[in-house]
């Protein structure tokens, strides 16, 4: 049994741009899981990891532009600095999704290595063939 793309409209319902997010969080569901099928790797354990990959992508995606205009540190009105919690939660949903990611083998040093272990198989032979078609 695999898992059907969450209801991202409930999800996100109660934010100031939840419709929006919630659509980011579709297209980014269908891109996952059409790239994980297309390499015969769509399984329920990663149909979870995707659905929590989404969550965190959309709230990156919604965060750092606020992160990036505020900067990383803000003064307060009485002169003094503070590290911005919003710049903080943006670094880490970003190690969140690059986790992900590596663990779903979607980022493009697991995506290469992969290639290359496909090169590095030797071609098959006719012996192969025929050992193949007549086992012991």
């Amino acid at each position: 049994m695999t898992m059907r793309q969450p209801r991202y409209g409930d999800i996100f319902a109660g934010h100031d741009q939840g419709a929006e997010m919630a659509e980011m969080a579709r297209v980014l569901w269908a891109e996952y899981k059409s790239d994980l099928e297309a390499r015969e790797l769509w399984n329920a354990v990663r149909a979870r990891i995707v659905d929590r990959l989404v969550r965190a992508a959309v709230e990156y995606h919604h965060l750092h532009p606020l992160a990036l205009a505020e900067g990383p540190i803000s003064k307060s009105e009485k002169g003094g600095e503070f590290f911005s919690y919003r710049w903080s939660a943006v670094q880490k949903l970003s190690d969140q999704v690059a986790k992900m990611e590596k663990a779903l083998a979607i980022t493009p040093e697991s995506i290469g290595a992969k290639i290359e272990a496909a090169k590095r198989k030797p071609p098959e032979t006719e012996a192969d063939k025929y050992l193949a078609r007549h086992p012991h």
